[in-house]
């Protein structure tokens, strides 16, 4: 049968990355504890493409990843194992540069601060690795949800103070593997108080004087986080940014910080 793809030729320009994405599929992830999570990943696989070449053998990339989802793949750890499913993109699609992200969502028991109930909360997570001229970067991103109370409300107000919901994304370069868990703790100090997945009473209480107690700019945040980060080792570099959805303005506040 004709393999047009695989036409040989002069095509002027070698193409940087081409691929799929948006392609569901189920993944284990080891976490810290060594309990195997199933969850789902959103992925986007590439290679790229010389210019003597038409195409990519596209139907390999969904292959390699439903050949090791068989083999019973699990990321443990997380940059070697990236590592791994770079080369085998790379030696079964016979690109020279290949491409990985995946997003999911992660999930880990948490207990309310005082009643002690617990339930799961997930947060947003992202893999990516790329393996360009033999050369590999590896990229963790973790999204933690946090709740926020500003200090000019509290400092304007006689009793009270305006608070939100923030969410703060971390996107770091990585040279050895970090677990999940660390950037996780690292954001949630930062906020005013936690968000759990269960409150009572006792515990609404907790949350409500705590956050008054320890008030927080979006501006805060990053700088909190950004210091954080710079205390763990095998950073190479970073992106921080907070957003918060206000609850008295029609607008999200937001900051960002990078570093290298």
């Amino acid at each position: 049968m004709i393999d047009i793809q695989n036409t040989r030729g002069n095509y002027g320009k070698k193409i940087d990355k081409v691929g799929i994405n948006n392609l569901i599929h189920p993944i284990r992830i080891q976490g810290k504890n060594n309990e195997i999570q199933n969850t789902v990943g959103n992925f986007s696989l590439s290679v790229s493409l010389a210019q003597e070449l038409r195409g990519v053998n596209m139907s390999r990339l969904p292959i390699v990843l439903t050949e090791l989802y068989e083999e019973n793949f699990v990321f443990k750890n997380y940059r070697e194992d990236l590592l791994y499913f770079l080369n085998e993109i790379k030696n079964k699609v016979e690109g020279e540069d290949s491409y990985i992200s995946v997003c999911f969502d992660y999930f880990l028991y948490k207990k309310a601060p005082v009643s002690g109930f617990s339930g799961l909360m997930n947060y947003k997570c992202n893999f990516e690795g790329e393996l360009k001229e033999d050369k590999y970067s590896y990229f963790l991103t973790v999204e933690v949800p946090i709740t926020t109370l500003c200090p000019c409300s509290k400092a304007i107000s006689i009793s009270s103070a305006h608070n939100q919901r923030g969410y703060v994304t971390v996107r770091a370069e990585l040279s050895e593997n970090i677990e999940i868990e660390e950037f996780i703790n690292i954001i949630e100090q930062a906020g005013s108080c936690d968000l759990y997945p269960i409150l009572k009473r006792e515990d609404e209480k907790y949350v409500t004087e705590k956050s008054y107690d320890n008030p927080r700019f979006v501006e805060d945040i990053v700088r909190i986080v950004a210091d954080g980060l710079c205390e763990v080792d095998n950073v190479v570099s970073f992106n921080v940014k907070s957003v918060h959805e206000e609850s008295i303005h029609a607008h999200n506040a937001f900051a960002e910080i990078s570093y290298k």
